[in-house]
């Protein structure tokens, strides 16, 4: 069987898990990859290579560095001869022409089912909007902005717990479960796409998770907002909420269902930190008691509020 040559552009971790599945996928050679170049990385900034150029070191695969340059993509073409080019959180913005010069095309993965959020934050919009569901879209690139025809989609359930970060690792996960068989069968013209309705696209943007898009103040949010928000920016840019002048990011929020802590706070201030039982709350503007539990005050470790209520003691409520 004569293996389908993959040409693959991904830079995150992310990206790894997906190309460690194909290139341990007998159906599949990695031909290349093209990944972000070496970037100063820490406190010393020291200049070290992405995940994926190690992996690939590692396992003799050609690495190649566009950086964004629509003549390092024109010397691509010339050196790496593809079945299909294979796109996964690559992070940069490629060339028209360069999506459609291999056999078959750029096959990209998105995760939601779109046309819903389009785009380039769809989880994080997908938990902000409080959604149910979302999901793998796998398609053909386009010009246009993740508008290109599906190959195939696969839907996952949001969970109430879900943060940004455990619902990207189980569609990654599920990425790699369903993508070969759907790379393979497109490759060899056995699937037939679905054209998107563009009448119901929606897009996302990263400008929707600016650090100061993050900010919760909870005189002016609602309970579900601030679990919301808080859930959407683990692990980045995480929200964050002003204590007189200190800056303290929020990692995790609880809805209290606690009544003698409800009754007991219930002549405390709309957005004034308290503490009961050595345990941070806070209401919020619809009135509700929201339970702080993971916390990081600005310039010190991301801590317990035990920590946080020892060290405030004098400033915070107590009832």
């Amino acid at each position: 069987m004569e293996k389908i040559k993959i040409l693959f552009l991904g830079s995150n971790w992310e990206a790894l898990h997906t190309l460690k599945v194909l290139f341990e996928d007998v159906r599949f050679s990695i031909i290349g990859v093209i990944t972000q170049p070496d970037k100063p990385v820490g406190r010393k900034q020291e200049i070290l290579p992405t995940e994926i150029k190690l992996y690939c070191n590692e396992n003799n695969i050609p690495v190649y560095h566009t950086l964004g340059d629509i003549e390092r993509y024109k010397e691509a073409m010339s050196i790496f001869e593809p079945d299909v080019i294979l796109c996964k959180s690559f992070g940069e913005i490629i060339p028209d022409f360069f999506l459609s010069y291999s056999k078959h095309g750029a096959i990209n993965v998105h995760y939601s089912l779109l046309p819903k959020y389009r785009g380039a934050v769809p989880i994080q919009k997908a938990i902000l909007d409080g959604a149910d569901i979302t999901g793998i879209s796998i398609v053909k690139m386009v010009a246009k902005l993740d508008a290109g025809p599906i190959l195939s989609q696969h839907t996952e359930q949001i969970l109430e717990n879900d943060t940004n970060q455990s619902l990207r690792e189980r569609l990654v996960k599920l990425t790699g479960e369903i993508l070969p068989d759907t790379l393979y069968k497109w490759c060899n013209g056995e699937i037939i796409t679905t054209e998107q309705d563009d009448s119901k696209a929606t897009f996302c943007w990263q400008k929707d998770i600016a650090k100061e898009v993050a900010e919760i103040d909870f005189t002016k949010l609602d309970s579900i907002t601030i679990d919301r928000m808080t859930r959407a920016f683990i692990p980045w840019p995480v929200a964050w909420f002003m204590y007189g002048a200190i800056r303290i990011k929020l990692f995790a929020v609880v809805l209290l269902n606690d009544n003698e802590i409800i009754q007991n706070a219930k002549d405390s201030k709309i957005g004034e930190l308290f503490t009961t039982q050595n345990r941070l709350f806070v209401k919020s503007a619809d009135d509700k008691i929201l339970e702080i539990t993971d916390l990081q005050e600005e310039g010190k470790n991301r801590t317990k509020p035990i920590d946080f209520i020892n060290g405030h003691k004098k400033s915070l409520l107590s009832i």
